[in-house]
């Protein structure tokens, strides 16, 4: 989990935290972010769940996996990501259809936010999605096939939608344990 550090000059504190970091003489500007958590989820179709939502920090919608802040007290990343997959694309799975397969660090130029990546298979219940007032989350189905062609002709930009489905892919081909 990120924190701020004694040396730190706090400059804003919202949703974000922004922060001026001294290294090597010379002042950074640093967002401290919670950590975060992004699923894979393909099921027993081999249909992947996306979600399209407007993002405010580039100003368009954009397709990307499931994901969700490490905000919820008592609740380990593997947990959140459960129920949001749930919340966002109103799918239920049990934890025991995930699978851990790293972690990555966002932007690590200017943010301390680092995101735990899921890899779930199979059948799960649809269910109603549980968004708050302020989302609009469309729930988007995709042949994983279709959603690899699309990562590779950068239609999906994420990183870390990218990295998962890259590491499905490698996972098919026997190139992963």
């Amino acid at each position: 989990m990120s924190i701020i550090q004694d040396s730190d000059k706090i400059v804003y504190k919202g949703h974000l935290t922004l922060v001026q970091r001294p290294y090597a003489g010379r002042n950074f500007d640093v967002i401290v972010s919670k950590d975060a958590a992004a699923m894979l989820y393909i099921d027993e179709k081999d249909n992947a769940y996306l979600t399209r939502q407007f993002r405010p920090a580039i100003g368009e919608a954009v397709l990307a996996l499931p994901a969700e802040t490490l905000d919820k007290p008592g609740l380990n990343p593997l947990e959140v990501m459960v129920e949001g997959l749930e919340e966002e694309c109103g799918i239920r799975i049990s934890p025991n259809q995930v699978k851990q397969v790293g972690r990555v660090i966002s932007t690590d130029g200017h943010d301390t936010e680092r995101v735990y990546l899921f890899l779930a298979h199979g059948a799960g219940e649809k269910v109603s999605q549980r968004l708050e007032d302020c989302e609009k989350i469309e729930v988007v189905t995709l042949p994983f096939d279709k959603l690899y062609e699309m990562v590779i002709n950068n239609e999906i930009e994420g990183s870390k939608t990218g990295y998962l489905v890259m590491y499905e892919k490698l996972r098919r081909l026997g190139e992963l344990r």
